[in-house]
This record gives structure tokens, sequence and C-alpha cells, in this order.
């Protein structure tokens, strides 16, 4: 392996707060890297109780919010720059298919949830009177739906 075909890496900063790292290959931004979790809310490299609770009860995905906070933090590095010019078209493309997908999951919560929650209920209640197969039936079926309006709006 020639030295051209090592991975070179340049870490992120927040606030004095090392969150990540951009990896580099022959000149171009081929990766991005979070040293945190995306239920991390406040970058201190422990998810505690109350932010595993809030991601768990939170009907908005934040899945890739880590990896596009470093990417967004990067943009302006000029370590990064100097590498890769076009890194911040990069990340601003990443952030967009981020808030992309919070938009649907809003529109999917506000507009449909509440009544797909109600007749899933009522179907599963239907096929069964055990509180535990009624819970999995309608957690299924809930599922089931997000998965068809997600892939409804992505064609």
């Amino acid at each position: 392996m020639s030295n051209s075909d090592m991975m070179e890496w340049i870490e992120v900063t927040k606030f004095q707060r090392k969150i990540g790292a951009i990896g580099f290959l022959e000149g171009k931004a081929v990766a991005v890297v979070a040293y945190y979790d995306d239920r991390d809310g406040n970058m201190d490299g422990k998810v505690s109780i109350g932010e595993r609770i809030a991601s768990f009860v939170s009907p908005i995905s934040i899945e890739g919010s880590a990896v596009t906070e470093v990417a967004m933090s990067a943009r302006f590095d000029m370590d990064v720059i100097e590498r890769d010019a076009s890194f911040g078209n990069m990340a601003v493309n990443m952030w967009l298919n981020f808030a992309r997908g919070l938009v649907l999951d809003g529109i999917y919560a506000v507009y449909f949830s509440r009544g797909i929650k109600t007749v899933g209920k009522g179907v599963a209640s239907t096929i069964t009177k055990n509180a535990v197969k009624e819970f999995v039936i309608r957690k299924g079926f809930e599922k089931a739906v997000k998965e068809a309006f997600q892939e409804a709006v992505n064609r």
C-alpha cells in the first residue's frame, strides 16, 4: 500500500471539544466520523438516562445528527477547505438530507401517527384479547404503515 492510498484524518472541534473527524483520500473528503452517539445531545461522550428517554419517546428520528453536526462544523475549518474546497457543498447536502428526514418524520407524526395508532389498536383488539399480543400487533402495524409512508415519499 502506497502513501497515497493511506487515508488522512483531520479532527473537527466545536467549542474546544473534539467531536469527530474528516477522512481524506487523494485530496478528497471521503468519510465523516462522529466521536459521539446521535442520542448524546450535549456531546459529552455519554448517553444519559434522560437522553435515552428523550430519543426513545421522540416521534422524530435523530439518526445521522452526529455525523451531520461534524460535517457542518468542519465546513469552515481551513485545514478541511485547503484539502477539499468542495467539502462545504457536501456538508450542506448532508444537512439537507438530514433535514428532509426530520420534515417527513414531522409530517407523519402530525398528520398520520394518531390515526394509525387508533386503527392499529382496533385491529389488534379484534384479533386477540391478550394485552401483550395486542401491543405487538399494534406496534407492528404502526411500523408497517410508517415504512409504507416513507417508501411512498421516497419515490
